[in-house]
């Protein structure tokens, strides 16, 4: 049942006698504050790719790793080689690099410490290390290489752990698979880098594939790399899945302020897949192929750059993200798709980025020190409308606290399910919303806040109704703001996380013909009658008592501001 929350009689009596503006004179023309409002073409449909399905694929299942080392294990000693396939054994300390020459071989560490000033284990094909004890890989080359190389597949398992300390990368290899193992690594340049050699000596460009390698996979892994390179860097996909554990720092993490330009002279993302490089004068395979998937896990990660970075897609459905980075938390150079887990991301430049961003599931909260989230593909000219970017929201849960614009798209937005949330800028060159192509809203739960000036309301040809409130005086950051019907029943509410003059409000519960009040705290801001698709009021009153909420004292029972259908951040919700 709907819980109701019945205004005291003088305010209700009050604000049905008011003229749809509040206690104080309305605006002689509200609309003189609001943009946008035309008539829009339809959003392109959410865009479906297989890549995801395709690189699971080509990995197939990851294998466990015993808990036993074989009897027939060869036990193998400092200065030892292996030249064959087989099982082999190295426990204790082994100085000096040990050289695999086999085209696959399974090495097994137990309790063991291997040390080398250069490479500490290489191998020229295909190897499986597995963990049991407490192992460790050392070099102190002051020149940089790689602590451990693989020319092949390297797959690491087992129920141990590996600490790795590298003057170059840590783990380095063609494709690289972690199931299970417990890894810390902390390397000069990169943490764990896949990269496919072989083209480095081509003539003429690859064609892209997955077959090839340039992947890392985690499988319920424990990762913690300290890094001054990327955390992880793949040449063609990451995969992360199952009960993996990731903790991720690069560069000494994002800068203590954050601007456009603060991690320009730094490096180190947190996890990133593309830009393969080609032939003697690095030529780079430009493709949407490039790919990260979260599938599941914990992932911390803080970030000099970029936090999670694709040359291509970026597919998040499952796992629990928090997030700081000195750029882009969350950047995909062609499509974004969040379709379940959850992300917060504390501290960014931008939140989530692609050309074409798509929400369909999960919780998301951004904080940004300019864009939440930006539908962009790097076109110089930004101010006209750009087909090739979208944003598409038809579920989950978003909330967006930014200075720049809250949600903002080079092309056309559409929001048609889930509940979104937007704390926009406190400065009137930006906007809670902002397209170039225009915005529908189809459905769905739409509170978005911000200043006035370049406020866009969405286009007379969305589906459900919009009501655009704007307001001369600001409403102090922490204000209840509620939507109610005449009855005083509590319909949908936000409390924005910084002081604003634009409220722009859409849900299923805006019925043409009816009238509903906006309160901020106790304070009737306005009432209004819906009697078309936009609705524009406004009011230049004060607020009284920010912090309350209609029918007195705080929050709704239920309170704590959960989106929709429970679950997620503090700040809005509705009954």
């Amino acid at each position: 049942m709907k819980a109701k929350h019945i205004l005291p009689a003088v305010l209700v009596a009050a604000s049905l006698l008011l003229c749809a503006c509040g206690t104080d004179a309305p605006f002689t023309n509200p609309g003189d504050y609001l943009g946008g409002g035309g008539t829009v073409e339809e959003v392109p449909s959410a865009t479906v790719s297989d890549n995801a399905a395709n690189a699971e694929d080509t990995v197939g299942e990851v294998p466990a790793g015993e808990e036993a080392v074989p009897a027939e294990a060869t036990t193998l000693t400092a200065g030892d080689a292996i030249s064959a396939a087989g099982d082999y054994l190295v426990t204790g300390a082994f100085d000096g690099k040990l050289s695999i020459t086999a085209p696959t071989a399974h090495l097994y560490l137990q309790n063991a410490a291997l040390t080398n000033a250069k490479k500490v284990i290489e191998s020229a094909g295909d190897l499986t290390i597995t963990l049991l004890g407490e192992n460790t890989v050392t070099n102190t080359n002051a020149d940089g290489s790689n602590a451990i190389d693989c020319a092949g597949t390297l797959t690491i398992n087992g129920t141990g752990s590996l600490s790795v300390t590298a003057t170059k990368n840590g783990v380095s290899a063609n494709s690289i698979a972690v199931r299970d193992a417990t890894l810390t690594v902390n390397a000069a340049k990169d943490g764990l880098h896949a990269e496919i050699g072989a083209y480095d000596d081509l003539t003429a460009a690859p064609t892209f594939s997955y077959g090839e390698g340039g992947w890392v996979v985690l499988d319920g892994a424990t990762l913690t790399a300290t890094t001054t390179g990327d955390g992880i860097q793949a040449d063609t996909f990451v995969l992360i899945g199952g009960e993996s554990k990731i903790d991720i720092t690069t560069n000494g993490g994002a800068p203590k302020t954050i601007t456009e330009t603060s991690s320009d002279s730094g490096s180190g993302k947190g996890i990133k897949a593309g830009a393969i490089d080609w032939g003697a004068d690095g030529n780079e395979i430009v493709s949407d192929d490039y790919l990260i998937a979260i599938e599941g896990g914990t992932l911390n990660i803080n970030a000099n750059d970029d936090a999670i970075h694709s040359d291509g897609e970026i597919v998040l459905s499952g796992g629990t993200l928090n997030i700081a980075a000195g750029d882009d938390a969350i950047h995909a150079e062609a499509l974004l798709t969040v379709a379940g887990g959850s992300a917060e991301i504390t501290r960014c430049y931008e939140g989530l980025e692609a050309a074409k961003v798509e929400i369909s599931g999960g919780n998301v909260f951004v904080n940004a020190a300019d864009d939440g989230v930006n539908a962009s593909d790097g076109s110089a000219n930004k101010d006209r409308n750009n087909p090739n970017c979208h944003i598409v929201i038809s579920g989950g849960f978003l909330e967006v606290s930014a200075e720049g614009d809250g949600i903002d798209s080079n092309g056309s937005m559409r929001i048609s399910g889930g509940a979104v949330y937007v704390s926009g800028p406190t400065n009137g060159g930006n906007a809670a919303l902002d397209s170039n192509g225009g915005i529908l809203v189809d459905g769905g739960y739409l509170f978005a806040v911000g200043p006035v000036g370049m406020v866009e309301t969405p286009a007379q040809n969305s589906a459900q109704n919009i009501v655009s409130f704007a307001k001369e005086k600001d409403i102090a950051a922490g204000t209840n703001l509620t939507l109610t019907d005449q009855d005083g029943n509590a319909i949908f509410y936000y409390t924005p996380r910084k002081k604003c003059r634009s409220v722009i409000i859409s849900c299923p519960e805006l019925q043409t013909g009816s009238e509903y009040a906006i309160y901020g705290g106790n304070s009737s801001l306005c009432t209004f009658t819906v009697t078309s698709r936009i609705t524009t009021v406004g009011s230049s009153g004060g607020i009284g008592n920010p912090g309350g909420f209609p029918g007195g004292g705080g929050m709704p029972p239920g309170g704590g501001g959960m989106p929709p259908g429970g679950g997620g951040f503090p700040g809005g919700g509705r009954r």
